[in-house]
């Protein structure tokens, strides 16, 4: 196998491979490549004899073995990317501000957030927003990341010096939030090759080679077959929890990555690790702009740029290196022996004694050369678009350089022009699929959504049937019909116990909305088709030991109906845990709305006893129809002279029941309620703010 480094003249050569991760070597045809081979001390371009075979050797760029090649199969073609995103974006924003309307609809008043700040993130750059609670880090990391859907935004925000386009940068970019959205019965692995089936357009074993270098390039190797872990299931350190988040973000190789508070939570350790994953990401072309409150100074020192903010307004923007000086510049020198993050946040901060003239501070960057050089780079970003600049990533080489270092010329930080093709996205179907096999596997997995319940079921269920046992002479008909009533009433009562879990795994669809577009159709669908086996799981269990121990009639026709009102109850459920924002509320809320459907059913007062202005009610509640169901199998069947039937069931006034319509009301009654979640998640839960 040659490898040959020459020396070449042209910069230009240099530009063209400081990102790329693969090099072509000549191979005989005789020989087999098969190997891993160590590449050491290469300090120049490496070009490769032009001969007829040829293999590719992809550089494995993980923190520990940067310079590691694999070897793959010989092929005249080289092979896609893993680790460097398919195209380099630098990420400026300029004149940005953002204004809330605040107070009552009498008496308006425009609440500023941001006011007028610029800055530049540069290709390979891994760039800090400082600043104090309140001083709009998150909102203009959101408002960079296109999660801002209210509110007034007046600026620019340009990639590559170009408008941003929103189709566009939601292709290129990932964000992730601050808490970890995770469901904690799947293992590490599981997550990453259900968020890769989600979200790639790939084959099977492109998508686990994909999986398989994500997992190493986060460190999650040792911890794959863990579960990521919540209440029921003991999982992974927080740390390893942020990395899997960022590592889900990965799969789809961005180019920007913006993440919103990464190290919160985190002990130190935990915190330089993180931090060094993504100086790793960003040796590797991508453009990383991230909030955090008050780093260590061993931390800090990782950043290459840091934006520090007061009150919505720019205090700094630039290179680390040159924040002490330019606040030594203004009157304010860092002291020695002093974190440089900690005395700079305070410095700023106004809600405590001894902080700075925070507008001496913002009018002295204002006017610095820091603002002028930030605002040139913007400049010359756009220059390079407007005169038509490629970056030759775009081209094929057989050349590469061995070192990791961020590109620093400009020329290396530009890229190429904003893609203007639509890439394939999963389709609907796919996409339902993969949420279906995952609800299944969750459902069976989380003992809190249907196993605790079915053991609550069970025990209800023998009580009630010991309670009103067949062998019983005592009990009478009037005791039958508050029987059909209070199963009926308590069994679907407790479907609210499983709220919590909703409003929890909402957190995780808003991220793969927000991230992925994900298909509000498909999740809908697919939540209600996996919510189904265990609602007749439950359902069949509690009419069996019922049936068989009280000799309620008609045993096919009760579990029926048992299981209809059961499939409506989760509807109703899932319905709430798309409306709340607390799972508390939603348990509230479902409790409420099911006593109100248990006082109107027409058994505690009568379908013809019921005032008019609660007649409403009556037909709102698919308790109602669930009851009738119940009465008329039991004791209307063949009846055609309702004066023999007991005078408890007479007062019903149930004589124009048909079984087959309620039945089909309430299988109603549960479709429009999935339509209405799907109405509530596509129009509120769009993972914008």
């Amino acid at each position: 196998m040659a490898l040959v480094a020459p020396t070449p003249d042209s910069s230009d050569a240099q530009h063209e491979l400081v990102t790329t991760s693969y090099i072509a070597a000549s191979t005989p045809a005789r020989e087999s490549p098969h190997q891993l081979v160590q590449i050491d001390d290469v300090d120049n371009l490496v070009q490769i004899d032009d001969v007829d075979n040829v293999t590719w050797l992809a550089r494995r760029t993980t923190i520990d073995s940067p310079d590691t090649m694999d070897v793959l199969s010989p092929t005249t073609k080289k092979p896609s990317d893993l680790g460097h995103p398919a195209a380099t974006y630098s990420l400026s924003w300029s004149g940005l501000s953002y204004s809330v309307t605040t107070g009552s609809a009498d008496a308006k008043a425009a609440k500023k957030i941001l006011q007028n700040v610029s800055g530049r993130c540069g290709v390979g750059e891994l760039t800090a927003v400082m600043g104090p609670s309140g001083c709009g880090k998150t909102t203009l990391l959101d408002i960079l990341a296109d999660r801002v859907s209210s509110g007034a935004i007046t600026g620019r925000i340009e990639l590559n010096g170009e408008h941003r386009d929103a189709r566009v940068f939601r292709r290129v970019a990932r964000y992730v939030a601050q808490e970890d959205a995770l469901l904690g019965c799947f293992t590490v692995r599981e997550t990453l090759q259900m968020a890769a089936q989600l979200t790639m357009v790939a084959t099977a074993d492109e998508m686990q080679r994909r999986v398989d270098y994500v997992l190493q390039e986060v460190g999650l190797r040792s911890c794959e077959h863990t579960y990521v872990g919540d209440v029921f299931h003991k999982g992974i350190s927080g740390g390893q929890k942020r990395r899997l988040s960022i590592a889900i973000e990965l799969l789809s190789n961005p180019s920007v990555l913006l993440l919103d508070e990464p190290t919160s939570g985190l002990d130190s350790a935990s915190t330089f690790k993180l931090l060094q994953l993504l100086q790793h990401l960003g040796r590797q072309g991508r453009t990383i702009v991230c909030t955090i409150h008050q780093p260590s100074s061993l931390v800090f020192e990782m950043f290459h740029n840091v934006v520090l903010l007061v009150a919505g307004r720019t205090a700094f923007c630039g290179l680390r290196a040159d924040m002490i000086p330019h606040f030594a510049a203004l009157g304010h020198a860092c002291p020695a022996y002093s974190n440089p993050s900690e005395f700079f946040v305070g410095l700023v901060n106004a809600d405590f004694e001894g902080h700075g003239d925070v507008d001496a501070l913002v009018a002295g960057y204002a006017g610095s050369a820091l603002a002028r050089r930030v605002q040139q780079a913007i400049e010359d970003d756009r220059g390079a678009a407007s005169s038509g600049h490629r970056s030759p990533m775009a081209t094929t080489t057989n050349t590469v350089t061995s070192t990791t270092e961020s590109p620093t010329s400009d020329a290396a930080r530009s890229a190429t022009t904003l893609p203007a093709s639509r890439p394939a996205r999963v389709s609907a179907l796919q996409q339902f699929h993969v949420l279906l096999v995952r609800n299944l596997i969750k459902n069976v997995r989380n003992p809190g959504i249907y196993g605790v319940r079915l053991a609550m079921y069970v025990i209800l269920a023998t009580m009630v049937g010991t309670m009103y046992l067949r062998t019983n002479k005592r009990i009478s008909d009037q005791d039958i019909v508050v029987l059909l009533f209070g199963v009926h009433a308590f069994f679907i009562f407790n479907a609210v116990a499983v709220v919590p879990f909703f409003v929890q795994e909402r957190a995780v669809f808003l991220r793969e909305r927000g991230n992925s577009a994900l298909n509000v159709g498909s999740y809908v669908v697919a939540n209600f088709l996996a919510a189904v086996p265990g609602a007749f799981a439950i359902a069949l269990v509690a009419s069996i030991i019922v049936v068989f121990l009280t000799g309620i009639k008609a045993f096919g026709y009760y579990l029926l109906n048992m299981f209809l009102s059961m499939v409506a109850a989760e509807s109703l459920m899932h319905l709430i845990g798309g409306v709340v924002k607390d799972g508390i509320l939603g348990i509230a809320l479902g409790a409420s709305l099911f006593g109100m459907f248990m006082l109107c059913e027409g058994f505690m007062v009568p379908r013809d006893a019921i005032p008019g202005y609660w007649i409403w009610a009556h037909y709102l509640a698919f308790h109602s129809y669930a009851f009738e169901g119940f009465i008329q199998k039991q004791f209307l069947e063949g009846v055609s002279d309702l004066t023999t039937l007991p005078l408890a069931v007479q007062r019903l006034g149930f004589a124009d029941v048909s079984f087959a319509r309620n039945m089909a009301i309430l299988a109603g009654y549960a479709v429009l309620l999935e339509v209405l979640f799907a109405a509530v998640l596509y129009k509120f839960h769009t993972g914008r703010r």
